[in-house]
Parts: structure tokens; sequence; C-alpha cells
């Protein structure tokens, strides 16, 4: 089950495009199913599992006709895992490629249907 997701940055390109961070709470965790509504100005993101609220933002007016044209956005999300994700003490350089080592993050990118109440 998703922990928390937190909506990070709103824009349009060709179409709305909604950036997120969903953190989990555990490695074996798979249930992410988020839906999208409109209700007002607001865009609101919820689980299809229990209809739990994850997310809500407010649509600038722009953003609002893009929707209502489309009816559909891309939501890209990070996923974070609690236990495995945070920040990495000491830096251990690959001396192949004269990089540090970075953690591992999942990302994933779907496009919904955006529900209008």
């Amino acid at each position: 089950m998703v922990e928390s997701l937190q909506i990070n940055k709103v824009q349009v390109k060709e179409k709305l495009i909604v950036d997120s961070l969903a953190k989990m709470e555990n490695t074996e965790d798979f249930d992410f199913s988020p839906r999208v509504a409109v209700n007002g100005s607001d865009l609101i993101i919820t689980s299809a599992t229990n209809g739990e609220e994850l997310g809500r933002i407010n649509l600038e007016a722009e953003m609002l006709e893009i929707a209502e044209r489309d009816r559909f956005l891309d939501l890209k999300v990070k996923f974070e895992v609690a236990g495995i994700h945070g920040n990495l003490n000491k830096i251990n350089p690959i001396i192949a490629t004269g990089k540090g080592k970075k953690l591992p993050l999942s990302s994933w990118k779907t496009t919904l249907p955006i529900n209008f109440n």
C-alpha cells in the first residue's frame, strides 16, 4: 500500500503531465492503482483499491482547460521504499567511470483517464 504520494510538479507540454513521488511501506508492496479526478479546479489522485485520497493539487486555468480538452494526463511516479532509499553517507567511486554509486530508484509513467465530478 502507498504510504504517501507527493505531487511535485504539474506542467503542460502538449498534454498535462504530473510528476510525483510515491513512498511505499515495504519492498514486497505492489499495490499502487491510482485514479485521477477533477473536482472544481482541484486535481485529486485516489487509490482504486480503497478509494483513499493520495494527493490533491489546485490546477491553474490553462491546466484545467487542457485537462478538459484531452480528458487524460501522463502520471510520472518515482517510487521510494522505507528502509531502502535515503542518503548515502559514504560515496564509493566506480573507478572505471569516475562516478559514484547511486541508490536505485524505480520510475513509472502511465496515461490515466480523468474523471470529472
